[in-house]
């Protein structure tokens, strides 16, 4: 079963090895061929299966790292602190 928010904690969010958190959440990382510069990546739940993390290539790793770890707390509600708004999260039905 998926990890929610209430046994996420913001440390583990910060500091599990990547695919251990992945694991965790029932989520994977896609590659996508958005080219848009300001586009770094958004979070696909379909209604059946894994979570998806739609990811631009040829960012840094250290910009993978930390997007993957803003979208899984998104995906699972985690109480986390405001991103920077030049970041824009978003999720789909309006809120940000």
């Amino acid at each position: 079963m998926p990890t929610t928010a209430n046994t996420l904690t913001v440390d583990r969010l910060l500091s599990a090895p990547l695919p251990e958190l992945l694991a965790e959440v029932g989520a994977e990382i896609i590659d996508t061929s958005v080219t848009d510069e300001t586009f770094f990546g958004e979070v696909v739940k379909p209604r059946t299966g894994r979570a998806l993390l739609c990811m631009p290539t040829g960012r840094s790793a250290f910009e993978r790292d930390t997007i993957i770890r803003i979208l899984v707390g998104k995906l699972v509600g985690a109480p986390m602190r405001p991103v920077p708004p030049s970041l824009d999260v978003r999720t789909y039905g309006g809120a940000k």
